[in-house]
């Protein structure tokens, strides 16, 4: 028998995107792949099938603890069926990019079924162009956070005539589900465990002087920055209403290799140009409602992964949390591209000098001395606080073409899950010298969705353009001149 059994406990992260989902807001993330020619379900299943052992928490679902005592664990699914994980459905005619949106959107709205593994992919044919369109769904509580690819990574090749995967040893066969008792003992035996080791980790935090300033300083700075920020109401938009479960996506693709020249010309990151872009997109879309945008920030979050290496639970094999989220502001009333790209730079600059995300880190930390009955409480109850206008995530990908069951992938428009009273999500991705914002949405708060798609477009190409005029002016005799100005009106945003 292969032996591919893990069982953890979910991290407090993890449990609390299954504590906060409602019918109205699924917490799954996913997105569109057009893959080359028509790909099969039989294909596909096949595939799968192969390369699973590789995957084993894709054959495990959610088992909650008795009583609430402790998070949620994995555990072997008895009746896992690969079939019901890969569906089919036929683009209705004319089958082009607005039915895609809205049948995207359909699709990408109900919460995965809890009663088994909470993945999901749906091939989509139809298309005029005899292409394949795959939807892959996995839930948050799944990924640790925004670090999960692992499906996208062991499902494709490099090469169109890729080598075959390894086969499992023997044949794959679940654990039984434990019992009620044991549940709610290893449960008790989990939570004592937690609360021990969290007063044992805060009590030598004492004996050593630089790991408690550092702690120090991150919860002074909740007091002083972050909690002040938290509590200032966020501009008013037609999207930051509450939500009708209705989802749409929407997508532009831009040349990764322009966003790479804009940032080399104008100084910055790529993500700095990304948000100057949204900022800019989303000015010109509100200033077309006739909503005022002079002088008015909006506020965006921005899920972050800190890279923390710390050791995992022996028994358990539980991963260290280690996400985090930082606020940043969208200078939606900076006009000029060049003044708004150097506002969003230096706000980000700023937020990373005051470790806003270790800040966050360590806030959320004092929510594990919570216990998880009374967090998955809070999570259902109606959210009363909008903390942020919309949500920008960056999923990173491979700058070189992949293929699926020998099928290229020609594209990916991601999607993401919208929270209760933030209707706009955008989802950044990165693929094959392309790179795509993917937006979802409410469609009765963004009917005239696509609109905004060209007003990002047409902010990125203000952007480009006052980056290649930029470019050509440094070329100048003048140019010393130039740059000069240039930093003396970034220094005073």
């Amino acid at each position: 028998m292969a032996q591919t059994f893990i069982r953890r406990r979910l991290t407090q992260t993890e449990a609390a995107f299954l504590y906060s989902e409602k019918p109205d807001a699924a917490m799954h993330i996913g997105g569109c792949s057009l893959y080359e020619g028509h790909l099969s379900r039989d294909t596909l299943l096949r595939l799968i099938e192969s390369r699973l052992h590789r995957l084993p928490q894709y054959r495990q679902k959610v088992v909650f603890s008795p009583l609430g005592i402790a998070h949620p664990t994995w555990e072997d699914d008895p009746a896992f069926d690969l079939a019901h994980h890969i569906e089919e459905v036929s683009l209705p005619d004319p089958a082009d990019d607005n039915v895609l949106s809205q049948v995207c959107g359909q699709l990408f709205a109900s919460p995965l079924d809890r009663r088994r593994p909470l993945w999901k992919l749906i091939l989509m044919h139809g298309r005029p162009d005899g292409n394949t369109m795959v939807m892959a769904l996995v839930h948050q509580a799944m990924l640790e956070g925004v670090s999960g690819i692992d499906l996208i990574l062991v499902l494709h090749d490099i090469k169109p005539d890729g080598e075959p995967a390894q086969q499992p040893t023997g044949t794959w066969q679940a654990e039984p589900l434990p019992d009620a008792l044991s549940l709610l003992q290893e449960a008790f035996r989990d939570r004592i465990t937690e609360v021990a080791q969290r007063w044992a980790d805060m009590s030598f935090r004492l004996l050593r002087p630089a790991a408690q300033g550092i702690y120090s300083r991150r919860m002074a700075n909740a007091v002083i920055n972050v909690i002040p920020t938290l509590l200032r109401q966020v501009p008013s938009t037609p999207f930051n209403k509450p939500l009708s479960g209705q989802r749409q996506l929407v997508w532009l693709e831009l040349s990764y290799a322009e966003v790479r020249f804009i940032r080399s010309v104008l100084r910055g990151t790529v993500n700095n140009v990304v948000l100057a872009i949204i900022a800019g997109g989303l000015g010109r879309y509100l200033q077309a409602k006739g909503q005022k945008i002079d002088g008015v920030d909006l506020r965006t979050a921005c899920p972050i992964n800190l890279k923390r290496h710390e050791p995992r639970n022996h028994r358990n094999a539980q991963p260290a949390d280690r996400t985090s989220t930082i606020l940043i502001p969208l200078y939606i009333g900076i006009t000029d591209p060049i003044l708004r790209l150097a506002a969003q730079k230096a706000a980000s600059e700023e937020l990373q000098e005051q470790d806003q995300a270790g800040t966050f880190h360590a806030i959320k930390s004092v929510c594990h001395w919570v216990p998880p009955a009374w967090q998955a409480l809070v999570g259902h109850m109606p959210s009363r606080m909008t903390l942020a206008n919309t949500v920008v995530m960056n999923i990173p990908g491979p700058q070189i073409p992949l293929y699926l069951a020998g099928h290229k992938r020609h594209a990916f428009f991601p999607m993401g899950p919208l929270v209760p009273n933030i209707g706009l999500f955008h989802a950044i991705a990165s693929y094959n010298q392309k790179l795509t914002i993917g937006v979802t949405v409410d469609p009765q708060l963004m009917p005239d969705v696509w609109a905004y798609i060209e007003c990002l477009r047409a902010s990125f190409s203000e952007l480009r353009q006052a980056a290649e005029q930029f470019s050509q002016r440094s070329a100048s005799p003048t140019s010393h001149h130039n740059a000069a100005s240039s930093g003396s009106s970034q220094h005073s945003v």
